[in-house]
């Protein structure tokens, strides 16, 4: 019933209709900065997901059910998530101009990548011995 008088509520239904727009543009803005490899502006774009969320949280109490049916469907789906983020990190660091990347190498380029792991150079710098010239 919940779902009806949500749907039902010009106030609410169109509250999702702007945000369905919202998304969609940016999602446009996404691949324009893609398409001219605007990689820092990527990172200005807001979050989807705060989006998404927002518009839910912005619900009255009286939506609870809804509510809680909404916000278990993303979690269904979450591991899809960060395969689909490896696949498009390596296709990223795999490009036309770097495809002679051996297997270990792009393994390695991966896991930097994709993990929160921050080698110390410094450390990795003073424990390796410099070439001395004759």
């Amino acid at each position: 019933m919940q779902l009806l008088y949500l749907n039902t509520n010009d106030l609410w239904s169109g509250k999702f209709t702007e945000l369905e727009s919202k998304l969609e543009e940016l999602e446009v803005q996404k691949c324009m900065h893609i398409a001219q490899h605007k990689w820092t502006a990527l990172k200005e774009i807001p979050r989807v997901e705060a989006l998404i969320f927002g518009a839910w949280n912005s619900l009255p109490e009286c939506y609870s059910e809804v509510k809680k049916l909404a916000y278990g469907v993303p979690t269904i789906f979450g591991t899809t998530y960060s395969c689909e983020q490896a696949f498009s990190c390596m296709h990223i660091i795999k490009s036309k101009v770097r495809s002679q990347l051996t297997n270990k190498n792009l393994e390695s380029c991966l896991k930097l990548k994709t993990t929160s792991y921050k080698p110390d150079l410094v450390k990795l710098s003073k424990g390796m011995q410099s070439q001395c010239s004759l």
